[in-house]
């Protein structure tokens, strides 16, 4: 007995073994060292720091007038633009401030790599102020002195009001004014408590989790009026909605676990993020609440950088964009704010979720003039575009019309009529590269302003006289130039240069376009090769994923700054330096096209546009006989690593490799405003038909599933329980957790090294 129970305990133990997942090692088809360094030299920060003269930002100074940085290959220029004068000056010494920051931090700093972010000029251009290495600096330009600035940390997070005179900021859970004459602080409100506070977003969007571990402070959720006396803002109420918690297990050698709790809503929640919105008059520091019901947190306030108040010029008056829970109901308001009250001026309903605007979590592309007439965007004819309301919200005309999309107002010039905004779609070719276009208030008059088949990024000067045009391509570099109103070429400002990329092999990406599902749409995607290409061999194939519903994984402009298309770009090329073609494309589903394209995706997202990709590969593999689509792998990050998961569990005789990353498989966990955007709401049994786990049985190949144990946005709760169904359908797959690693974990040099061996063992 004792001797079979001996057998029975090993034969235990053995299949034990066979069950646990353990990360692949490199042990065959192992990829040549010059290999991996080729691909270590396209990680997306490195690749980057090769491309220069590429990313100038305009920052206006009068309405004739500008400054901008320029990256060169051995220094970072600093040019003044005069524009009424036709002149462009160097006027900051880069090299005097990486000698005067170095002596103040103790180490060498190059000034072709100047570590400055938030660069700003003073009012009387004498000074600069910005932050690096953990603090703020000021810089005196007639000496190269400079400062460091003894302003705690949260109040360098706050808001500047627009006469430069103070900063509003967030202080526990109150907010508070800062004079920078007198270098004092006074609190605007003083009855807000944790969960019912002023000025910040909820921890649903805020992660508040990363913001303690990380001792940063949140960016204030407000908006200053023009004459900079009063402040919009809301008071978060989350009292009622439920907790979630992450345990840090890494805290420290020797340590014990630290636990963290927040709040977090989920889809159905019987309560949600609720916010209040108050004006803060900042000489009396009276709060006025705005009588209307709280706005329950949707999509748009899953950003810091728009708020859904706004005022009229005068300050007399301010507006909302309120958005019902599920968001297929929208309200433009105007609110009084000496006294709260209301107006409702117009709103919008739909059977699927309405949009201010195509770009996610941007400002709503709403303008009121001065006669009260509204101009708005809307889908309500199938496309993206500007209507004109009377004061009391009758439809007066439709400004734009046509198979193509407006993407955003950037500007109304009401002294002559004009509303100026980008838009894609109108030029043929790549439905993606926005231009700029002017029209007249009445619908009249549409004048392209940008010409070239590019993707442009406008900046308007303050008066609208000029602009300036960014344009590219992913296979165009940067063209910066300087355009009159009516888009005459003033200057030419800077030309991309990336031989540095070019002298290691590297061409960009080819642009293709390929038949979606239908037979009959037009999807548009990049293909990568490695810089050792061969077109006498077969490449393994890998897709990089991401299905949105409310953005592209296609990069359409030059990548040549940190976007988040563009460091998917380098990723890609980086891949594809380990001997596989890399393909990114934009199935149905999808953003910045027409209502019915983005649709397909509404109560569908574990269709996640795959049929489209599965569909466009095979018509890639029949153009190039390079490409083995008998071998193809799948990646993806966030919602592209439900995507890849996705992928891997639905069609698993198409998709043999799947890297997953952080992914949110299952929209009852995540976030309430997501799920119930793009899934429904209310929460119904229709929510089923996205859940990953579901599937788990349907794995044949390889998976890793990645996430970081300090999650705070997509909690690895949704990693571990599909984890849970893959054992349970005896399912071998393989899991990284990372310690101490929150959401932003997939640009780290050890994620990045272990998806590239998993590829290289497995595909």
């Amino acid at each position: 007995m004792a001797v079979r129970s001996q057998y029975f305990f090993i034969i235990c133990i053995i299949l034990s073994l066979l069950a646990v997942p353990v990360l692949a090692k490199d042990t065959h088809n192992p990829v040549p060292e010059h290999e991996k360094k080729m691909a270590e030299f396209f990680y997306p920060d490195n690749a980057i720091a090769h491309i220069y003269h590429a990313t100038i930002t305009p920052h206006w100074i009068r309405n004739d007038a500008f400054w901008y940085a320029d990256n060169g290959r051995d220094t970072t220029l600093f040019f003044l633009v005069n524009v009424s004068q036709g002149t462009r000056q160097p006027f900051i010494d880069a090299k005097r401030i990486a000698k005067a920051l170095g002596s103040a931090v103790g180490k060498e700093v190059l000034p072709s790599h100047l570590p400055v972010q938030d660069l700003e000029l003073s009012p009387d251009e004498k000074t600069i102020s910005f932050h690096a290495f953990g603090s703020a600096w000021v810089c005196d330009l007639s000496s190269y002195t400079i400062t460091k600035m003894t302003v705690p940390d949260e109040i360098l997070a706050g808001i500047m009001s627009p006469d430069h005179t103070k900063i509003a900021y967030v202080n526990g859970s109150n907010l508070w004014l800062y004079s920078i004459r007198s270098k004092t602080a006074v609190p605007l409100t003083t009855d807000g408590i944790p969960d019912y506070f002023y000025g910040k977003r909820s921890d649903t969007v805020r992660y508040p989790v990363s913001e303690t571990r990380l001792h940063t402070s949140p960016s204030p959720y407000l908006v200053w009026s023009p004459d900079s006396s009063k402040i919009a803002t809301y008071r978060v109420d989350q009292r009622n909605v439920s907790p979630i918690w992450l345990v840090q297990d890494a805290s420290g050698t020797g340590r014990r676990p630290v636990l963290y709790s927040y709040k977090y809503a989920t889809p159905g929640d019987p309560a949600v993020p609720e916010y209040h919105p108050v004006i803060i008059d900042t000489n009396s520091r009276i709060v006025t609440p705005v009588q209307y019901r709280p706005q329950p947190e949707v999509s748009l306030m899953d950003t810091d950088q728009n708020v859904l108040e706004w005022w009229d010029k005068t300050g007399n008056i301010s507006y909302l964009l309120y958005v019902e829970r599920g968001e297929k109901t929208l309200r433009l308001l105007s609110a009084d704010p000496q006294t709260g009250t209301v107006r409702e001026i117009m709103n919008e309903t739909g059977s699927t979720y309405i949009e201010s605007n195509l770009e996610y979590g941007a400002s709503p592309n709403v303008y009121v003039l001065q006669n009260g007439d509204v101009i708005r965007f809307s889908e309500q004819d199938g496309w993206g575009h500007l209507y004109r309301y009377d004061a009391n919200g009758t439809l007066k005309k439709q400004i734009t019309k046509g198979p193509w999309v407006v993407r955003k107002i950037l500007a109304v010039d009401e002294k002559n009529g004009h509303i100026y905004f980008t838009a894609s779609g109108r030029e043929g070719g790549n439905p993606y590269y926005q231009y700029l276009y002017r029209v007249q208030t009445d619908g009249n008059g549409l004048k392209l302003l940008t010409p070239g088949q590019a993707d442009h990024s406008i900046s308007l000067s303050p008066d609208l006289s000029c602009f300036v045009d960014a344009y590219s391509r992913a296979d165009l570099p940067t063209v910066t130039v300087l355009r009159s109103r009516d888009g005459t070429l003033l200057m030419h400002l800077a030309t991309a240069d990336d031989s540095d990329l070019q002298r290691m092999g590297w061409t960009p990406a080819e642009r293709f376009s390929v038949t979606a599902r239908d037979g009959k749409t037009e999807l548009y995607g990049l293909l990568f090769r490695p810089t050792h290409f061969d077109s006498t061999k077969k490449y393994p194939v890998i897709d990089v994923v991401y299905p949105g519903p409310y953005t592209i994984v296609t990069e359409t402009a030059y990548p040549a700054s940190l976007t988040w298309n563009a460091k998917i770009y380098w990723t890609c090329q980086m891949l594809s330096e380990l001997g596989y073609v890399v393909v990114t494309m934009d199935g149905l589903g999808t953003a910045y096209r027409s209502k019915a394209f983005h649709d397909v995706s509404y109560g569908n997202l574990s269709d996640c546009g795959l049929p489209d990709h599965i569909t466009g590969l095979r018509q890639l593999a029949s153009r190039y006989p390079f490409l083995d689509i008998s071998r193809v792998g799948i990646y993806g990050k966030s919602a592209g690593g439900f995507m890849a998961a996705q992928a891997m569990l639905t069609y698993p005789e198409f998709f043999k490799v799947g890297v997953a990353g952080s992914g949110n498989y299952d929209s009852r966990l995540y976030a309430s405003f997501w799920g119930e955007k793009y899934e429904g709401y209310p929460v119904t049994d229709r929510y089923l038909e996205q859940v990953t786990a579901e599937k788990a049985a349907n794995l044949t190949g390889h998976l890793l599933l990645i996430t970081g144990d300090m999650d705070d946005n997509v909690h690895p709760s949704m990693t571990m329980q599909l984890a849970n169904a893959l054992e349970s359908a005896k399912k071998q797959y393989d899991l990284m957790v990372m310690p101490n690693k929150n959401h932003d974990l997939n640009y780290d040099p050890y994620y990045l090294k272990t998806m590239m061996r998993y590829f290289g063992t497995y595909l």
